[in-house]
C-alpha cells in the first residue's frame, strides 16, 4: 500500500559544522578494502526514516520487512531474520519476540548512531552466522571541547522525535550521554485509511498511539596508559504499546538493555599492532497480548492470549592485530525463553504452554584475516574460521511430544561444528576503473525458535488441520556459497557501482505443513498438520546497481537499482511444492535530485517497486502489487 509522508527536521549543534557535499560522503575518502559499504548518521537524519530497519532501505540490496509503524527488519539481499546479522558496536543483540515484533536493529535509537556499516554476502569473517551477511550499528564518539546537541523531528501522523545529547572530549577523557523520545500515532495509506483499519482493533484504538519509546544512554572512555584506550557504555530502552496490525498482537512493552565494555592496546610491539578485549551484555523484556483486538471469546482477564518472552546474550572477543593478519578468538551465549498463555473458554482458564522452553545456544569461534596490497593495483583480503555451536534447552520445560508427534524425535540438545571463510580481490585496471570479485562461504546454525519452538492448538480436523507449531529439532546448519563480480568507475563528479552475485544455500531452512508422523491423542490428531521448518537446497542471484553524479557546482543527480530471485527444491513428501523461495523482495528503483550548499540542501526523490507475483504458496504467501 501506498503511503504519504511529511516530515521536517531541525538539528541544533554548538557550535555548527557545514555538511560535506554528497560525493565526499560515499566511499570517496579511500579505497575500498572490503566488501564492507557504509551509511553516515548524516543520511539517516536527513531521511524520513523511523529505525535503522526503515534507514538501510536507502542502500541498494537492502529492504526492509514492515508489521507497523516501527520496528522494521533489515533484509540483505533474500536474506533475513538470522540468516544475517545484525549488531550494535560488534555485540550481539537479539529480540525476545518470536513474531519479530522487536527485530536486532530495533534497539538503538538514532540519537546513538554514528555510522552503519553493512557487508552483504558471506563475506564476514569477524562474527559467527553471517551467511547472508551483516550490518554493524557503531555508536558514537564525541568530538573535541564540549557539546550540545539537539535534534527534533516532526512529521506526519503526530509524530515526534526529540533527542539532545551533551558530550565532553579532551586527550585523556571522554564522555556522552543522550535520551531519545519518539512518538507516532498510526499512519494512512494513499487511499487516506489508516493501518489499524485493515485489522480487528476496538474502535478505541483505531487511532491510538503507534508507539511510544524513550531510550536513554550514556558512554565514557579513557586512556589509563599511553597507547591504552578503555570504553563502557549502557543503553536503556524502554518501548511501550506499540501497536503490529500485521500481527495478532501487539507489544504491551519491550525493555531492552544493553551494556558494552570495550579495551584496546596499540602498539605492543613492532610486531602487533594492537590487541582488543570486548566484552558485551544484551537483555529485553518483551509482553505481547492482544487486549486491542476484537475477541473471539469471552475472557475473565484483559486479553485472551499473550507471550511473556525474555533473552540474555553475554559474550566477548579477544583479537590481535599482527601485520597483515587479524587473529581472534569470540564466544556467546544466547538464552531465550518465551511463554504462551491462551484463554480457553471449556475450562475457564488461561493455558499456559513454553512455547521456547528456556533455550540456550552457546558458540566459541576462532578465526584469521590476512589482507595485503600486492602493488598499487591489486589488493587482497582472505579470511578463514572455525566454529563449534551447542543448541540445548530446558527438558523439564519442552514439548518433546510434540516433536516426536511431528519430527519423529524428543532430541533436546545439538552439537555442530563448521567452517566459514572468503576470498576477496580489488583490481584497478585504470585510475577510474576497479575491478572486485569475492568467494565466500559461511554457516549458521538454527536458532532456538527453529529447532525448539512448541504451541499446540485446539484443533478438530478435518476442518482445520493446522494443529501445532512446532520446531525441528533435527535441522541442519544452514551453508551458503556466493560468488560476487562487480566494477566500480569512479571520477572527480560522479561514482558508478554495479555488483551480481550468485549463492547456493545448502540446508536453507524453510516453512512449511507437515503432516504428523505419530499420532498423539490430546497433543495430534491423526490427521493434523503443524507449521514447522525443514532443510531444502535454495539459490539465490540478482543485481545492484548505483551512481550518483556532480550534474553542476552544487547539484547531484542520485539513482539505484536491485533485483534478487530466489527459487528452492520442492519435497512433495513434506508438502514444500512451490519453487519460491518466500519473502524475496521485488525489483526496486529509485531517482533522486539534491542542491546542497553544504549549509542547507533540497531533494526529491522517486522510489518505485515492481509487482512480486514470485511468492511461496506452501505457506499462503500471496502476490504483492507494484
Amino acid at each position: 500500500m501506498r503511503k504519504t509522508t511529511f516530515i521536517l527536521t531541525a538539528i541544533f549543534s554548538l557550535p555548527v559544522f557545514a555538511q560535506e557535499v554528497l560525493l565526499k560522503e560515499v566511499e570517496v575518502k579511500g579505497k575500498r578494502e572490503t566488501f564492507k559499504e557504509s551509511l553516515e548518521i548524516r543520511e539517516v537524519r536527513e531521511s524520513f526514516a523511523k529505525d535503522v530497519g526503515e534507514a538501510l532501505s536507502k542502500i541498494e540490496g537492502l529492504h526492509r520487512f514492515r508489521k507497523g509503524g516501527i520496528a522494521n527488519d533489515v533484509i540483505i539481499r533474500a536474506f533475513q531474520r538470522d540468516n544475517i546479522n545484525v549488531l550494535i558496536d560488534d555485540s550481539e543483540v537479539h529480540g525476545a519476540c518470536p513474531n519479530r515484533m522487536d527485530p536486532p536493529a530495533f534497539h538503538v535509537d538514532f540519537s546513538e548512531v554514528e555510522k552503519i556499516e553493512v557487508i552483504k554476502g558471506p563475506f564476514d569473517i569477524r562474527h559467527q552466522g553471517s551467511l547472508g551477511g551483516m550490518v554493524n550499528i557503531i555508536t558514537k564518539r564525541p568530538d573535541f571541547g564540549f557539546r550540545f546537541k539537539l535534534n527534533l523531528s516532526l512529521g506526519s501522523f503526530d509524530f515526534r522525535n526529540i533527542s539532545p545529547v551533551v558530550s565532553y572530549r579532551d586527550d585523556k577523557f571522554y564522555g556522552l550521554a543522550g535520551y531519545s523520545y519518539k512518538y507516532s500515532k498510526p499512519y494512512k495509506d494513499g487511499d487516506g485509511k489508516r493501518i489499524t483499519e485493515y485489522a480487528n482493533y476496538k474502535p478505541q484504538y483505531i487511532n491510538s498511539k503507534a508507539f511510544e519509546i524513550n531510550t536513554y544512554w550514556a558512554k565514557f572512555g579513557l586512556r589509563p596508559l599511553e597507547n591504552h584506550h578503555l570504553e563502557m557504555a549502557y543503553t536503556r530502552q524502554d518501548a511501550r504499546h506499540v501497536l503490529y496490525p500485521a500481527l495478532m498482537m501487539d507489544a504491551d512493552y519491550d525493555k531492552t538493555d544493553r551494556f558494552n565494555f570495550t579495551y584496546r592496546v596499540d602498539k605492543i610491539s613492532d610486531l602487533i599492532n594492537s590487541l582488543n578485549f570486548q566484552l558485551y551484555y544484551t537483555k529485553v523484556d518483551h509482553w505481547m497480548d492482544d487486549r486491542f483486538r476484537k475477541f473471539m471469546t469471552n475472557p475473565s482477564g484483559p486479553y485472551s492470549m499473550a507471550t511473556d518472552a525474555k533473552t540474555k546474550t553475554f559474550g566477548g572477543r579477544v583479537e590481535a592485530q599482527i601485520k597483515d593478519f587479524a587473529l581472534g578468538f569470540e564466544a556467546y551465549r544466547r538464552n531465550w525463553d518465551a511463554t504462551n498463555y491462551m484463554w480457553d473458554q471449556m475450562s475457564g482458564m488461561y493455558m499456559r504452554q513454553f512455547v521456547i522452553p528456556d533455550a540456550d545456544i552457546a558458540n566459541f569461534g576462532v578465526y584469521g584475516e590476512y589482507r595485503k596490497s600486492f602493488n598499487p593495483k591489486l589488493r587482497l583480503v582472505a579470511g578463514l574460521r572455525l566454529d563449534t555451536t551447542k543448541s540445548e534447552v530446558d527438558s523439564s520445560k519442552a514439548n518433546t511430544d510434540l516433536y516426536y508427534a511431528y519430527q519423529n524425535t524428543k532430541s533436546t540438545s545439538k552439537t555442530d561444528t563448521y567452517p566459514s571463510g572468503n576470498l576477496q580481490l580489488f583490481y584497478n585496471l585504470t585510475p577510474e576503473i576497479e575491478l572486485f570479485t569475492g568467494l565466500g562461504y559461511a554457516v549458521r546454525v538454527p536458532d532456538q525458535q527453529e529447532r525448539y519452538f512448541a504451541l499446540q492448538r485446539m484443533c478438530n480436523p478435518p476442518a482445520n488441520t493446522y494443529c501445532a507449531w512446532v520446531g525441528n529439532p533435527e535441522l541442519k546448519p544452514s551453508k551458503n556459497l556466493e560468488l560476487d563480480l562487480g566494477i566500480k568507475h569512479q571520477t572527480q563528479r560522479s561514482l558508478t557501482k554495479a555488483t551480481l552475485f550468485v549463492s547456493y544455500v545448502w540446508d536453507y531452512i524453510t516453512l512449511h505443513k507437515k503432516d504428523v508422523v505419530n499420532p498423539i491423542p490430546m497433543v495430534a490428531p491423526a490427521n493434523g498438520q503443524a507449521m514447522t521448518y525443514a532443510n531444502v537446497d535454495a539459490r539465490f542471484w540478482g543485481f545492484e546497481l548505483s551512481s550518483n553524479y556532480n550534474v553542476w557546482k552544487n547539484l547531484f543527480l542520485f539513482g539505484g537499482v536491485s533485483y534478487t530471485e530466489g527459487r528452492k527444491d520442492t519435497k512433495p513428501s513434506l508438502n514444500i511444492k512451490d519453487k519460491d523461495v518466500a519473502e524475496v523482495p521485488p525489483l526496486k528503483g529509485r531517482l533522486g535530485l539534491r542542491y546542497d550548499t553544504g549549509l542547507w540542501f533540497a531533494e526529491a526523490e522517486l522510489v518505485a517497486s515492481a509487482t512480486q507475483s514470485k511468492v511461496d504458496s506452501d505457506v499462503n504467501e500471496t502476490k504483492t502489487s507494484g
